[in-house]
């Protein structure tokens, strides 16, 4: 009976239904292992995460920084193999970052030092006083609603301590980042790169180390142009409306042109800053004329950056259609915040190069098919 049954069955479903059921049964089981050791795999993710952070800042500097300490290396070199090459570049080029951000701070300081006289502190807190007098009640409302959902002071307050701690940790890894991009940059016989090249060919093959190299070269192409570039231009986008907010006598011009440099990073970001930072600065002081003519000169620089500096510097290889653009950095927003903004362009064209380059192929093996 039981015979006849089986032999009534399709035997190709009945395999696929048997495989079906053990793929089921072996992901409940792996579930159920998963769940009853969560602490465990939560307690290896977080040791894991904080090894790899570090690993990741440090192989960002070293490729940011690669080009700089190539270029030195050279000219002490003089087309010698020197010892000293190598080190020496490193340091200098660390050092001239060291110098950098020590001139900003004291250019950003020496700003707020001779502009601190320039706001009218008695408006500022009679706007204070207004606010807090005609907010009052939302005030209490909004304490009384934050209790409705049992949020007390006490779970503020570790909110606070939560944020201060992430900011420790990040601190933290970006020191021990910089430590291993300097370990990285020193690796001048990239005995590093080889031994991991090496590993994957002896477990993937030959033909998936070939296909890794011609996936980096894309990458390298993607990121190398648009991420220097960005860094170049924000440079020379803070330095031009630091002197020309300066020159009109904007208060605040070299912080203003830092911060837009900053936010150019991030398309569109930039001259949004600026705007904002020039209206926040001159309203306070009642600078009117100023706050005009410091929003038409941020217009201008932004204007000469989009059309001529900006498409200078990036690649001719990085070609990302505008509607792209936006909608690379509304998902790298939502995925990775400001960090997800930063790489979501030259990812989107990293994806775009690795779709055209599987079109061609397919375009490719069709003209084969219709010449045979």
């Amino acid at each position: 009976m039981i015979r006849r049954f089986f032999k009534g069955l399709d035997q190709k479903y009945l395999k696929i239904c048997v495989y079906a059921a053990v793929t089921v049964l072996l992901t409940w089981i792996v579930a159920v292992l998963l769940s009853e050791t969560g602490p465990f795999w939560s307690k290896l993710w977080a040791i894991l995460g904080a090894m790899i952070r570090p690993v990741i800042i440090g192989g960002i500097i070293c490729y940011l920084l690669l080009p700089i300490v190539n270029r030195l290396e050279k000219m002490l070199s003089g087309g010698r193999k020197r010892a000293f090459a190598r080190p020496l570049s490193v340091l200098i080029t660390f050092a001239i970052i060291a110098v950098i951000l020590i001139a900003t701070l004291v250019m950003i300081t020496v700003s707020i030092y001779k502009n601190i006289g320039s706001l009218n502190f008695d408006s500022i807190t009679g706007i204070y006083a207004e606010l807090q007098e005609e907010y009052k009640e939302f005030g209490q409302y909004l304490e009384e609603m934050l209790q409705s959902f049992n949020i007390s002071t006490s779970s503020l307050s570790t909110f606070f301590m939560g944020v201060t701690g992430a900011i420790e940790s990040f601190l933290s890894g970006l020191l021990f980042g910089v430590i291993f991009a300097v370990y990285f940059l020193l690796d001048e016989q990239n005995s590093i790169f080889a031994y991991w090249s090496r590993a994957f060919r002896l477990i993937f093959g030959e033909k998936q180390l070939e296909r890794l190299q011609v996936f980096m070269q894309d990458a390298d192409q993607a990121f190398s142009g648009y991420i220097r570039g960005q860094m170049v231009d924000a440079v020379i986008v803070g330095a031009l409306a630091s002197i020309a907010l300066s020159i009109a006598g904007v208060p605040y011009a070299v912080l203003i042109g830092v911060l837009m440099g900053i936010g150019n990073l991030i398309p569109y970001v930039g001259p949004i800053i600026g705007y904002a930072a020039t209206v926040i600065v001159c309203l306070p002081s009642g600078d009117y004329v100023k706050m005009v003519i410091g929003l038409v000169i941020i217009a201008i620089i932004m204007f000469i950056d989009g059309n001529i500096i900006n498409p200078r510097l990036l690649s001719d290889n990085v070609d990302v259609h505008p509607l792209l653009v936006v909608a690379a950095l509304l998902g790298g927003g939502v995925l990775g915040g400001i960090a997800g903004m930063l790489i979501a362009v030259p990812t989107a064209a990293l994806i775009k190069m690795q779709f055209d380059r599987h079109l061609n192929k397919l375009e490719s093996e069709k003209e084969k098919e219709t010449a045979e």
